[in-house]
């Protein structure tokens, strides 16, 4: 949910051992990700559980904050709440997390 300051788990993720149902899964993460086509790692991570359980996993962690701060904003209607999340994108100045959603 805060991936805008912490990333992604695969950014995150040092080492993770994976039970699958033909065996067992090992990744250590000791080179930079590589952008060139689909990941096996990125299959089983975003798989929620169904290719296999996560038994074991070392990842970066960061201190707590000294301050935390959740806020909403209420908009009048959805292209002002896109207005807005663009707006944000072109000042790079993004919060740990945000998010628009349409209640209709």
């Amino acid at each position: 949910m805060k991936k805008n300051k912490y990333g992604n788990i695969d950014d995150i993720l040092i080492s993770v051992k994976i039970v699958t149902p033909t065996g067992i899964y090992t990744r250590c993460q000791d080179i930079p990700r590589m952008s060139s086509g689909p990941d096996i790692n990125e299959f089983i991570l975003g798989s929620e559980g169904t290719l296999g359980i996560i038994t074991e996993a070392v990842i970066k962690i960061r201190p707590i904050p000294e301050c935390v701060q959740y806020d909403s904003i209420i908009f009048h209607d959805f292209d002002l709440g896109t207005e807005f999340m663009h707006d944000v994108a072109l000042k790079k100045v993004w919060p740990a997390s945000i998010r628009l959603v349409d209640n209709d």
